[in-house]
């Protein structure tokens, strides 16, 4: 069975195993053919080996199709989307396939005001793709091309402005770090520079290879764990390799749920500013709680990055972002954001006095458990029916998949936007009784 794995979240596949140069260039020139000839772009990738021959490949199909090219080399994927934003472009293509292992790659379609593309515009990209659509321009027309260096500089520059930097430097904290060998190694140092942070950092060379498995669990961050110790950190942080999510690991260690780094960003933002917020299906409830603290709502969407930042622009809401360590504030980034996330988390202890510890002790906790199966879709009808048969004083959503939601828990099913399975999510106050939830529903499958 291929690999590929075309969605919002992008053009996803196994290096020679569905994805190759020739569906590379067919995906690019399909997702050109919907733009102006002379329209700029603007190409960035994360730290795979495989990263240049993509590139190559996208730079190819693109100025063939006469498209500008706009190169800014190996950044994160949220600088990537503040760059498009930022510089008023028509797209961009983050060639990156974030948490997936290293033999992945993904070209994540941006589209203006740097926003993934739409499930709409995702679609029109499929129908331009299997009708094999190209516009290959003569030599006159071929698209321009240029590097820009500095787009990490602007990027960390756009976040000072939106925290206390002072308050953050005279805090004087010490950060450890685990960059996994991927982007956040070239950006975050200058973040941490910028704010007076001293940090102290593991997996931070470019190898073209991942320290470890790429996407933030408890095992992935014993290292990080057991750095925050030996240098009594104040915080340890590791991003996944594109660092659009964030995690961290308490100051004795501890390893937590990356679902706390959104609910502390959110603990920031609704102590310095108001409205609402937006979050997906799958996020932990600890937002809900914090929402009612402050008094403002949390809106729920489908999964998916595009589907959070476009309800929040269309509702005018304050901010939003998903339960994985992605945090999404529209005045800075159009995406989840690892970097501003550490820096509103950092902007909170400063501000408050309060250890890491202290402050994930005074959110109300939960217990998230996450299950895949390797079955590349459900049957939706058949999943509601039986959710309704199971749970019958539950509220069930079927916007995503199906969600079954308790006064205390609750349990979601939906197929991946990103590999070829079905999730199983379930979140409840123990351990044993999410479990009991994903038991339940697995007969779906």
């Amino acid at each position: 069975m291929s690999t590929l794995k075309a969605s919002i979240s992008g053009i996803r596949g196994i290096i020679g195993d569905g994805l190759d140069v020739l569906e590379i260039v067919k995906y690019v020139c399909a997702f050109a053919y919907s733009l102006p000839v002379g329209s700029k772009v603007l190409i960035a990738r994360d730290t795979r080996l495989t990263g240049d021959m993509v590139r190559g490949a996208v730079y190819s199909a693109l100025t063939g199709s006469g498209i500008d090219v706009i190169d800014i080399g190996i950044v994160p994927t949220p600088t990537a989307l503040f760059m498009v934003d930022h510089l008023n472009i028509d797209g961009g293509i983050m060639i990156s396939a974030s948490h997936n292992p290293i033999e992945w790659n993904a070209l994540k379609l941006i589209g203006k005001n740097g926003r993934f593309l739409n499930q709409q515009s995702v679609d029109l990209l499929l129908q331009n793709y299997n009708e094999n659509k190209q516009r290959f321009v003569p030599a006159l027309q071929v698209g321009k091309f240029e590097t820009m260096d500095n787009a990490i500089d602007l990027h960390v520059q756009k976040i000072m402005q939106f925290v206390n930097v002072d308050k953050i430097k005279n805090a004087k904290f010490k950060v450890a770090c685990d960059y996994v060998n991927g982007t956040g190694l070239f950006a975050t140092p200058k973040l941490f520079k910028a704010l007076g942070v001293e940090e102290i950092s593991i997996n931070n060379e470019h190898t073209g290879n991942f320290a470890h498995v790429a996407e933030p669990s408890v095992d992935s961050m014993k290292d990080l764990s057991a750095l925050v110790k030996k240098v009594n950190a104040d915080i340890g942080f590791t991003q996944d390799p594109d660092a659009d999510r964030l995690a961290f690991v308490l100051n004795d260690g501890s390893i937590v749920s990356e679902e706390y780094t959104l609910a502390l960003c959110a603990k920031y933002l609704w102590s310095v500013g108001k409205g609402n917020a937006a979050v997906n299906l799958s996020t932990s409830r600890m937002i809900d709680d914090i929402a009612k603290e402050f008094g403002f709502v949390v809106d729920r969407t489908k999964i998916g990055e595009i589907n959070v930042s476009d309800h929040i622009r269309e509702a005018d809401l304050y901010f939003g972002g998903e339960g994985n360590g992605g945090i999404i504030v529209p005045k800075i980034t159009p995406g989840r954001d690892s970097l501003l996330g550490m820096a509103l988390i950092l902007n909170l202890m400063a501000e408050t006095g309060k250890s890491i510890s202290e402050l994930v002790n005074d959110i109300p906790s939960y217990v998230i458990v996450k299950s895949k199966y390797e079955v590349e879709s459900i049957d939706q009808e058949k999943a509601i029916a039986k959710m309704k048969e199971m749970f019958p004083d539950a509220k069930i959503t079927d916007i995503d998949g199906v969600k079954a939601d308790f006064v205390d828990a609750w349990v979601h099913i939906r197929a991946s936007n990103t590999e070829p399975i079905v999730r199983i999510i379930a979140e409840a106050k123990t351990e044993q009784i999410a479990n009991d939830y994903i038991e339940k529903v697995k007969v779906i499958l």
